[in-house]
């Protein structure tokens, strides 16, 4: 926090007797509130700011004497540079993993990095694997001769990337040629791989991500980066600030306290992964004679459960750069919004009885099991977008999975996995399923009537107000 940041924590705020005119807004400040006891705060070599909150609490703040430090001059470096301080990665063959819920990502230094998952059926592996990039040996003395360049340049800057809110200084190694996208008309994949200096690291991943369609950036944390003092994390020592209270002020601010409980709940509802839903019941019909006899149409429902059943609310999720929608009883679809505003677009599935019915036969295991031991419902979603590699549609199965021991009642978890190429399982799990288990037949289907008062599809019901 700088000590601008501090001046808005009390605005609108009255400064008395002190000029802040000359505030660096680059110089950092950490604020402590400790209350009457003042033992140990230096108050002899500092300056005091007088400030007033907007609900008339008075503070006097002890502010540091912040000396300038004599930065170590970087043109007397001589030594290698980045790019050759991290080239013993590349001959040494050494590889580093990193280890997700489904994928793998082996990233060979200097070589190639890979993405695969492996399937055991008994002695059978069946291996999915992609490219995300290779390394040209040809492009080393290039690269090399450039960075000797940037590095000469006083004026040039070093590229940096903020890491856990700190800027650190980057060598970037491109490695393209991958495996052919089909979503990105068959371009080979290419990843930005960043070595930044961490003096504990052992060459390993910090983070990996899509920055777009088949596009990659990896993060290694490599301590071979730090012997060159331009690729050192800049020291950003925070200067101590004491707030006391005037005139029986509270130790803190209402507005501070307020903000932090504030700060709080936000992040308690910022589970990008999660939907939140609350079941009720039916609604109540006032002529209760109509609900006993076998209706010819379909009473009005003002609740949103007809919309939701009828794929008019949709659930989302995801986190990375691919989005997905899953439309009950209607779709499966993966999306991704461009900074144009255009949307990307891959159906992975769509809802059809029949075809349902079929994979239930070829697939009998796919079937409820009996109501005493019944935890989950299999829904085939088939007749996506063509898939390059197959060439066949994409197709989703949708598992709405019962979860007994959540905490949560109200929360529906969605994740999305590819076991094989363009063949999908979209889970659905929450407590709330086990409440629907028991309606299902036994291809896992339940009537469901649209506004008209015909079956439009049968797959489980549930009242949910969205």
């Amino acid at each position: 926090m700088n000590l601008l940041s501090v001046i808005n924590l009390f605005l609108p705020v009255i400064v008395l007797g002190h000029d802040i005119k000359g505030f660096d807004d680059t110089v950092l400040f950490d604020i402590h509130w400790p209350g009457d006891n003042i033992e140990g705060i230096d108050s002899i070599n500092t300056e005091d700011l007088i400030v007033t909150t907007s609900h008339q609490e008075k503070y006097r703040c002890i502010l540091p004497n912040v000396q300038e430090k004599e930065s170590i001059s970087e043109d007397k470096y001589e030594g290698p540079t980045a790019l050759e301080l991290i080239s013993p990665l590349f001959s040494q063959s050494s590889c580093t993993y990193r280890l997700e819920s489904y994928w793998t990502y082996e990233v060979c230094h200097g070589r190639f990095i890979r993405q695969y998952h492996e399937d055991r059926e008994g002695k059978k592996v069946k291996l999915q694997e992609y490219t995300l990039g290779r390394w040209d040996d040809k492009l080393y003395e290039k690269a090399l001769s450039e960075m000797k360049e940037s590095e000469t340049d006083r004026n040039a800057q070093i590229p940096v990337k903020k890491i856990d809110n700190v800027n650190l200084p980057y060598v970037e190694i491109l490695m393209g040629n991958g495996t052919q996208c089909d979503l990105n008309q068959n371009k080979p994949r290419q990843t930005r791989v960043l070595y930044v200096c961490y003096i504990h690291g052992k060459h390993e991943v910090y983070s990996l991500k899509e920055t777009s369609t088949c596009q990659y950036e990896i993060i290694i944390l490599s301590p071979l980066v730090c012997a060159h003092p331009k690729y050192k994390p800049k020291e950003t020592g925070e200067n101590k600030i004491n707030c006391v209270p005037l005139e029986d002020s509270p130790k803190k601010p209402y507005n501070l306290v307020k903000m932090k409980v504030e700060s709080v709940k936000l992040r308690r509802k910022s589970d990008l992964d999660r939907i939140r839903v609350e079941f009720v019941p039916p609604p109540d019909f006032q002529d209760k004679e109509e609900t006993t006899k076998a209706p010819e149409t379909k009473p009005q429902d003002t609740s949103p459960v007809q919309s939701f059943l009828a794929g008019k609310n949709c659930l989302t999720g995801g986190t990375g750069w691919w989005r997905y929608e899953f439309c009950y009883g209607k779709s499966v679809e993966q999306y991704h919004i461009e900074k144009d505003g255009s949307k990307v677009t891959i159906k992975l599935g769509t809802f059809n009885k029949q075809k349902h019915l079929d994979w239930i036969e070829q697939h009998p295991h796919k079937r409820p099991k009996p109501l005493s031991q019944r935890t989950q419902l299999s829904h085939l979603y088939s007749d996506g977008s063509v898939c390059d590699k197959t060439g066949k549609p994409r197709q989703t199965e949708v598992k709405l999975k019962c979860l007994e021991d959540s905490t949560n009642l109200n929360t529906v978890s969605l994740y999305l996995l590819e076991p094989r190429y363009c063949e999908y399982i979209l889970g659905v799990e929450s407590p709330l399923v086990c409440d629907i288990l028991s309606k299902a037949d036994e291809n896992g289907l339940i009537e469901v009537w649209d506004d008209d008062g015909v079956i439009e599809n049968e797959i489980p019901t549930v009242n949910i107000k969205l």
